[in-house]
This record gives C-alpha cells, structure tokens and sequence, in this order.
C-alpha cells in the first residue's frame, strides 16, 4: 500500500486542491477488504496521469498574482473605502441623532434605532475586511467592497454621495 507523507499531502492540496478533494473523497470510501495502494488509485482516477510538470509553477504564479491583488486592494482600500466609511458613519450618526429628537418628543422608534446600530455593527465588521486586513482573501474583499457599496445605496439622494460607490 502506498502511503503520503505530511509534506507530499499538504502540496497536493495547495497545488491540485481539486485532486486532493477527490483523492480524500474516494479515500473516505475505500473500505478494509479494498486496499488503497498506488496503483489502485491510478486505476479509479486515471486523470492523476495527466499531471503537468508545469502545475508547481503554475500554483507559484497564482500565488503572486493573489498577493498582488491583496496589495493592491490594502492600497484602494485606505483611499476610496476610508471615504465612503466615513460618508456611511456620518448618515448612521444623523440617524441615531434623528431618532433621539424624536424620542425627546416623547415618540421613542425602537425599530429604527436598532436598525441603525445593525447597519453601524455592519459597517464596522466591512471596514475590518476592507482597511484592518481581517480577512484574507480576495473573494472576501470583493464581497465587502459590494456589501459597502449597498449600504451606501440607500443615500444616493445625498449631496455628498459619490457617483464611483454606485452597485
């Protein structure tokens, strides 16, 4: 039976996860009376002989491009996501001060101040992702760029609404 080590199994993951998806997914499925050698999985996955000798590089330039991306963005992100979380911070504040008028007024809008603290909660979580660098990956950034956008949405009517923050 042929067996990985630590090493060969963590650069099939990082450089064919596919593969190591269904290499894990067949393991799970062999049972005792079925040995897992080599050659046994080159006979049920045939497609592992058509590995590329160029796959090392291949996964090496596709960690630079994915490093990039991430400098890239940590640069937009201090430039055009500051100003556009600051915009969204200031309408949350007028809000919060908007409903504490009201309640002064003796009609207290639960609803709408917990909807503001939601959307204040929000923000903030975006602004880790987008400026903190909490997450990682360059799908996540994208999803908080779009998810930062659309809270601004609902101020479009405002005068200091800038027209790149449109979804």
């Amino acid at each position: 039976m042929a067996t990985l080590d630590h090493e060969t199994l963590l650069g099939i993951v990082r450089n064919r996860p596919l593969l190591a998806v269904a290499l894990l997914r067949a393991a799970a499925f062999v049972g005792e009376d079925e040995p897992a050698d080599g050659e046994a999985i080159v006979l049920r996955f045939p497609w592992t002989r058509l590995a590329s000798a160029e796959e090392p590089a291949l996964a090496a330039r596709y960690r630079e491009i994915i490093a990039a991306a991430r400098r890239t963005r940590a640069n937009l992100g201090e430039s055009t996501f500051g100003e556009l979380i600051a915009f969204l911070r200031a309408r949350i504040e007028e809000g919060l001060r908007h409903t504490d008028l009201i309640a002064q007024k003796g009609v207290r809008d639960w609803r709408a101040e917990r909807d503001l603290w939601a959307k204040r909660d929000r923000v903030a979580f975006l602004e880790s992702v987008l400026l903190d660098d909490f997450y990682l990956a360059v799908e996540e950034h994208t999803q908080a760029e779009h998810l930062l956008k659309l809270e601004a949405a609902a101020y479009s009517w405002h005068d200091d609404y800038q027209d790149d923050w449109r979804v």
